[in-house]
């Protein structure tokens, strides 16, 4: 199929670093519905940030501004692909009803400063801003040093345009936090507010050292060095385009996320076969098998685990992990037909058989499985009448040609 063809050649164009060209090839396809069109999206968007990231290497402010602002516009600020995928999924609720209940919560949870900040957040979206301010100025007189609570001063003060206050909070918390990405970002907005472009390259500068898969900490920074530029106060910055420890914490992170919506892997294993599926695949293999290390009794980790194992060619260890998954819920109709038709596909009828078997009287009583195991039964006599679940394919859907087929055959 051509999409497909375009979809995989833009994929191995991105993993060569040819960006321009992968976006030449991908771009046809961000218009297609499924994953494959979101996929297409998503890598676009990444090739103009790795784009982006190299002019502003190469000092090219304004171009590398229209490319981040391309990528942000296409997929967000994160470039986690787990990130971008699970936005398909989030819904927006009741703001009135959240902040009661958040308040219900600081009530109940009032050693938690992160519960008095969640709180105050729902507040001041729900229109209520003194009960906002009233809520984080009694959190901070009980924690006086929490970073979050400062950051959530300072970017109330900071909604109403009193930049000046908003840093002096701003720069408690980083002072408080090192480490936080939010609070040194936050810092360089407001510094950035107030016209100091250069205490807001540096500040976007650490934001960035800190997050390098977030395209609008990368974005911002190229705007503020434009700026430094145009006031002939020219700046030199540091990228690094990875890095390992943030690789890491976003794969445990898209580990997480698969305990949590199981149709993430549904839908990679619909993509259709291509050339980087050993890579593809592969890395999806190893995120499985570290969420099945932190939840060994899930099921459907472990089944998941023996269908991407199969698509990889490894058929041992899909096997393996399909009795795992039985072994842990004995009634597990989707591993019960995967091993069936795994079985069927390996030419071991009997096998084949008894898990087809199993999964009819589990409740797969569809006319496809019915006629997958009348084909079993006929290469190995003996354990059934093929017939019987030929009419039963039938019964189910009497416009079954393969089935009625299989049944004349069987009857002449």
């Amino acid at each position: 199929m051509p999409e497909t063809d375009g979809y995989s050649e833009g994929l191995l164009l991105y993993r060569q670093g040819k960006h321009e060209q992968a976006v030449e090839a991908l771009l046809p396809l961000t218009g297609e519905r499924g994953l494959t069109g979101r996929l297409a999206n998503y890598y676009v968007a990444m090739s103009r940030r790795s784009l982006g990231l190299q002019a502003i290497r190469d000092r090219r402010f304004g171009e590398a501004e229209s490319l981040l602002r391309q990528a942000m516009n296409a997929v967000g600020r994160s470039a986690d692909l787990a990130g971008y995928l699970a936005c398909v999924y989030a819904q927006t609720g009741n703001r009135q009803r959240c902040a009661d209940e958040s308040e219900r919560i600081a009530e109940l949870d009032g050693e938690n400063p992160l519960a008095w900040r969640r709180c105050a957040l729902a507040q001041w979206h729900a229109g209520r801003r003194h009960e906002a301010y009233r809520t984080i100025r009694q959190a901070l007189r009980r924690f006086e040093s929490v970073a979050q609570l400062h950051l959530q001063f300072g970017l109330f003060r900071a909604a109403e345009q009193a930049y000046g206050e908003a840093r002096e909070h701003l720069a408690r918390a980083v002072e408080a936090d090192g480490a936080s990405f939010e609070a040194h970002y936050c810092l360089a907005l407001a510094a950035a507010a107030e016209g100091d472009v250069l205490a807001a390259v540096k500040w976007f500068q650490r934001a960035y050292e800190l997050r390098p898969s977030d395209i609008m900490a990368a974005y911002q920074l190229s705007l503020a060095a434009k700026a430094a530029q145009e006031n002939g106060t020219p700046v030199v910055l540091h990228l690094a385009e990875s890095d390992l420890r943030e690789a890491a914490s976003e794969i445990r992170q898209l580990a997480g996320y698969v305990c949590r919506e199981p149709d993430f892997v549904e839908a990679f294993l619909e993509l259709p076969a291509c050339e980087i599926d050993e890579d593809l695949f592969g890395m999806l293999a190893g995120v499985l098998q570290m969420a099945v290390d932190e939840h060994p009794t899930y099921a459907d980790l472990h089944h998941y685990c023996s269908r991407v194992f199969e698509r990889l060619g490894r058929t041992e260890l899909a096997t393996e992990y399909g009795r795992r998954a039985l072994e842990i819920n004995p009634r597990y109709v989707k591993a019960l037909i995967h091993l069936g038709k795994m079985h069927a596909r390996a030419n071991r009828p009997e096998e084949a058989v008894a898990h087809l078997n199993r999964a009819i009287a589990c409740g797969a009583d569809f006319a496809d499985i019915h006629c997958l195991t009348a084909e079993m039964l006929r290469r190995a006599p003996g354990f059934g009448s093929p017939e019987a679940h030929l009419r039963r394919a039938l019964e189910l859907n009497p416009h079954y040609q393969k089935a009625a087929d299989a049944l004349q055959a069987a009857a002449a």
